[in-house]
């Protein structure tokens, strides 16, 4: 847990552990006998989290690229593709890109396509909650498959369905808001407060992190409101919460385009905001934040995955 001090502070969309990646894609190819190992990708092209696609993928080729030898085809366009991986003596192919839109209906038909008529035999991702829900119900079907993680969240596809063949290699999003709760109570004063949050399966879990975390020391969650993924009017859902001086402060929960629409709503319906009276979860200190999130909140607590170790700013060691 950190204060965002510096509005340049921010944590990148694709911090995939790809190396895992090609550690099981090489058990895949003995055990086969494959002559390559063939990799899928999938993220987001649209919906609330599209602006990250081609940083996403960028973030799951990195591995590629340092440790096995991965060159790409066009740097400024990381879905151009990669060529000449090599991982021990077995070829890694990346055989095409999933474009989905945090529906897990599309992202269920990308998978097909990228698993079934691609013929991969990994895939990196998804990117967000529902999807990893959908993809790991897919996985339990599709036992000599392997299914790694991309950015997901949500809590169930490993710890609920949990199919043997997927893996996840970084934190839920309860896990990523450990003792956010506890801060603002110790250190702010918060006694009452209220939640927003995204109406979708990492919302939920996000948000679960937090009541969890703030109740258990002895806080009151007095309000939760649930905006569906991809509002664009957030003016009814700031007007279920209650009014400021009422409550100690407000937890947010809602994330991609939303962070900065829902956060503009409530500016404009109670005046500027204090951050000693907001709380966030990753995306107040997320990929495009900088600019439209977080010069509104610097001082507030924020939630996240990532440490940001390649920043070097004074702020980022603190």
């Amino acid at each position: 847990m950190r204060r965002l001090r510096s509005w340049k502070l921010l944590l990148p969309l694709a911090a995939l552990v790809a190396v895992g990646s090609v550690s099981v894609s090489g058990s895949l190819a003995a055990s086969s006998q494959a002559s390559e190992v063939r990799v899928a990708i999938m993220t987001d092209c649209k919906g609330a989290f599209a602006f990250g696609y081609e940083l996403d993928i960028g973030g799951a080729q990195a591995a590629f690229a340092q440790y096995a030898g991965g060159k790409p085809k066009n740097r400024k366009k990381p879905s151009a593709g990669m060529t000449g991986i090599k991982v021990g003596n077995t070829p890694v192919n990346i055989v095409g890109y999933g474009c989905g839109d945090d529906t897990a209906p599309t992202a269920i038909k990308e998978t097909r396509r990228l698993m079934e008529q691609l013929k991969a035999d990994v895939m990196v991702g998804p990117l967000s909650g529902d999807e990893a829900v959908a993809v790991a119900n897919y996985a339990k079907g599709k036992p000599t498959k392997t299914f790694i993680i991309g950015t997901a969240g949500s809590q169930d596809p490993t710890l609920q369905i949990a199919p043997k063949n997927m893996f996840r290699y970084h934190g839920d999003g309860a896990q990523w808001n450990a003792a956010l709760g506890e801060i603002v109570y110790k250190r702010l004063g918060w006694r009452r407060a209220a939640i927003i949050m995204d109406d979708y399966s990492f919302g939920w879990t996000s948000g679960a992190g937090i009541i969890a975390d703030f109740c258990a020391i002895g806080g009151q969650i007095t309000k939760r409101v649930f905006p569906p993924l991809n509002t664009t009017d957030y003016a009814p859902y700031i007007r279920q919460l209650p009014r400021p001086g009422t409550v100690d402060g407000y937890f947010w929960v809602v994330g991609g385009t939303g962070t900065g629409a829902s956060l503009k709503a409530f500016e404009q319906a109670y005046g500027r905001l204090d951050p000693n009276q907001h709380a966030g979860n990753l995306f107040f200190a997320f990929l495009g934040a900088d600019k439209e999130v977080a010069p509104k909140v610097v001082g507030s607590y924020v939630g996240g995955f990532g440490t940001a170790p390649g920043l070097a700013s004074a702020q980022a060691k603190r």
